[in-house]
């Protein structure tokens, strides 16, 4: 069976809009600080403002318990068709917020609940993508369709920058970028309708014929899965934290160090999320040749080992060159480990409690370092001139990110769930 199969590529598509929506955010917060946390210190409006990119993190395990629950009783299909639906409404809601200069304190309250919610709804999409992806698709060939699934997290954040970048150009008016949230809220509407089209995983049909749904998942999971609760929280950990230190905070540097224009650095962001794209796939056929561990093992490693030397060749006065040779170093190994953490994660679970394991433990990595992470490094960075604290980060996260591989490298255990696949027949 193709990797890319019909059903398989209306899930990859709504990936990348969904993270298109979210991902949106993050890329404006210099641009929206003033607007809706004004402050005579511009680092405290900054803060604030990444502190609020950060709330989208937290509400995601919220959303991973209750789409987790309805993927495992209810089905991937319908829970994935709502989780889509739903985020068009608070993107919207961000495109019509009024500023601060318009209703006060009510603009960034509003604003930190769209992000509530835009979160809370992830919660439930990218894990529910993994697992229908995945199941959908033969034990051979997981790794390159866990690659494929990561590569459209991407191009959908790539569509976000291009869209972002022209919306903030000189000619452009001072709310443009309001239209590069009308546009998500509308391209969600359209993955909605593909996904209402799709079939059921074979894997959850094959559950509920045998008569294996559970009536709440979580709960048995908490019960017997808590090594792959905190597996699957340590990988989420060690994919989100490199992504925001290569593409957010070392970004801003350009802005606040080297007074570069918002609109070219968001070019510079693009050429490098190009470059992610087309590293993927190599990757993921890699994880597929020579074992995923190996690989992943190779990122987490690289990017604990050379973080430190990196952020020194910035140092307190960092240049064009030196950001772009780091950012594009640590890019190497944040995708090795990225690639095939999608057919990692889905065989840590069994299929009658997977979406809620991978909503939750995924979902509470990202609330915890992915949440975190921006209003620590902002604030170490800024307030107290630590600009190694990114270093130092990475490293810990790494390490969380290599203690998944602990069975198959010391043990030589594989991970005790793989399933026959209906797919094989």
């Amino acid at each position: 069976m193709s990797i890319i199969n019909k059903n398989n590529f209306a899930v990859i598509l709504g990936n990348a809009l969904e993270y298109y929506d979210f991902m949106l955010y993050g890329f404006f917060a210099t641009i929206l600080a003033p607007l809706f946390f004004p402050s005579d210190n511009p680092s405290i409006s900054i803060i604030v403002s990444m502190a609020t990119y950060g709330v989208g993190f937290l509400a995601r395990p919220l959303g991973g318990i209750l789409f987790g629950h309805l993927g495992d009783r209810r089905g991937r299909k319908n829970t994935l068709s709502l989780s889509i639906l739903l985020v068009t409404f608070p993107t919207l809601g961000i495109a019509l917020l009024p500023t601060y200069g318009q209703i006060g304190i009510w603009a960034p309250l509003l604003l930190v609940l769209c992000r509530l919610v835009q979160g809370f709804c992830l919660g439930g999409e990218s894990s529910g993508a993994m697992t229908y992806v995945i199941e959908n698709t033969i034990p051979q060939k997981r790794d390159m369709a866990s690659a494929w699934l990561v590569l459209s997290c991407y191009v959908g954040t790539l569509f976000g920058t291009l869209l972002g970048s022209f919306f903030t150009l000189s000619f452009m008016p001072s709310w443009g970028w309001r239209l590069t949230f009308v546009i998500g809220s509308l391209i969600a509407l359209v993955g909605y309708y593909i996904r209402k089209r799709l079939k059921e995983s074979p894997e959850f049909l094959e559950s509920q014929k045998q008569g294996k749904i559970l009536k709440l998942p979580l709960k048995e999971l908490l019960k017997k899965e808590k090594l792959s609760l905190f597996y699957a929280m340590s990988i989420s950990s060690a994919v989100v934290v490199p992504f925001f230190v290569i593409f957010i905070h070392l970004n801003s540097l350009f802005i606040k160090n080297l007074h570069l224009e918002p609109s070219f650095v968001l070019i510079l962001n693009a050429g490098l999320m190009g470059f992610w794209i087309l590293l993927l796939p190599f990757f993921g056929y890699f994880a597929q040749k020579y074992g995923r561990e190996a690989i992943m093992a190779m990122g987490a490693l690289g990017m604990a080992c050379l973080s430190y030397p990196l952020f020194l060749l910035i140092g307190t006065e960092p240049t064009f060159e030196s950001i772009l040779i780091t950012q594009s170093i640590l890019s190497i190994f944040a995708v090795a480990y990225a690639a095939p953490t999608s057919a990692f994660l889905v065989e840590l679970f069994p299929v009658n409690e997977r979406y809620s394991g991978i909503a939750f433990g995924y979902s509470l990595g990202h609330a915890l370092f992915g949440g975190l992470t921006p209003v620590i490094l902002t604030t170490l960075v800024q307030s107290l001139g630590l600009t190694f604290a990114p270093a130092i980060w990475l490293s810990l996260v790494s390490f969380l990110g290599s203690i998944v591989l602990y069975k198959h490298f010391f043990t030589h255990e594989t991970p005790h769930h793989f399933n026959a696949n209906p797919l094989e027949g």
